[in-house]
């Protein structure tokens, strides 16, 4: 089965208009030659796309169906012909930038107000997806730049790792952890603790310093997300551990934050898929982020949030 570009701008035109001689109109064609394209279309296709009643037209659930998946095709062709355009008006400066959820609300407004001081034309699209998926969609699709906790199958020189501070504590502000200026295992004792999957790296390293200090936390609740982290524990269900970026976006009215005795470092990777052939836009964009991530790591420093200065 072929189908062309044209039979397939007919339809979608006749979906919306219902009326043959509106479409040729639309198309600046003539009635004959949409009609005949449409026969043509429903001859291929092997059912009838409209019934016929006067000079209007009805779509059967067949068209109804087939418009859907015509419509996708449709959007992508618009896609490409924006980006027709930008090359042809010479604005080709975008910068793609994958990251985790949680980066792209703690982290990246801070860096793309910086980026924008140097590019304040420049495009920016961001792709946030949990790990295990981001993962598999660096691997399969072009990215300038990507930003990560864990490691990423490639050459380790494409890797650049920031010390982002240490894992902090959040807790509601009425909670009786937050009378304790700096938190031990054991002051989690008998507390409702809300936290991510095992698969998650640091929780590793969490679950380590619990059980080498025999703390009964309750592991109340296990979620994906940090945002959703955040909200639980603003809502007064629990506390939790969680990145120092995440920490600071929620800390507020209804949130406190409080360090660890025995800090865990946290870092982030800053995954390059072509390091030497990389735009100058996206060499802004990494630097930005070198230099928010630096911000933030002075400020909790300053705070006595962190171990490192």
């Amino acid at each position: 089965m072929r189908l062309t570009h044209r039979q397939l701008e007919i339809f979608q035109s006749l979906m919306h208009t219902l009326n043959v001689t509106e479409t040729a109109a639309q198309l600046y064609s003539s009635q004959p030659t949409i009609s005949r394209e449409l026969k043509g279309l429903e001859a291929t296709l092997g059912f009838n796309l409209f019934h016929r009643e006067n000079r209007r037209l009805e779509a059967t659930p067949q068209a109804v169906a087939l418009n859907v998946i015509v419509q996708r095709s449709f959007v992508s062709i618009n896609e490409i012909a924006r980006a027709a355009l930008t090359i042809q008006g010479d604005r080709l400066e975008r910068v793609t930038v994958a990251c985790l959820p949680a980066f792209a609300h703690a982290l990246l407004p801070s860096v793309i107000k910086r980026f924008r001081e140097g590019f304040p034309n420049s495009a920016i699209k961001i792709h946030s997806l949990e790990e295990t998926a981001l993962t598999r969609d660096l691997l399969s699709k072009f990215f300038d730049l990507a930003i990560v906790e864990g490691n990423i199958d490639g050459n380790s020189s494409s890797i650049l790792s920031l010390y982002a501070g240490d894992l902090l504590c959040i807790m509601p502000r009425s909670h009786i952890l937050a009378k304790h200026s700096v938190l031990q295992a054991e002051h989690f004792d008998g507390h409702d603790f809300i936290y991510y999957s095992e698969e998650d790296s640091y929780r590793r390293q969490v679950d380590e310093q619990f059980e080498a200090a025999k703390s009964s936390r309750r592991l109340l609740i296990e979620t994906t997300t940090a945002t959703s982290i955040g909200t639980l524990v603003a809502a007064d269900i629990g506390v939790s551990i969680v990145n120092p970026l995440t920490a600071l976006a929620f800390e507020g009215p209804q949130i406190a934050v409080r360090p660890l005795a025995q800090p865990i470092p946290y870092y982030l990777k800053i995954w390059q898929p072509q390091p030497t052939r990389k735009g100058l836009p996206a060499a802004h964009f990494v630097e930005a982020i070198v230099k928010s991530t630096e911000a933030i790591v002075a400020s909790l420093s300053a705070r006595n949030l962190c171990g490192r200065p």
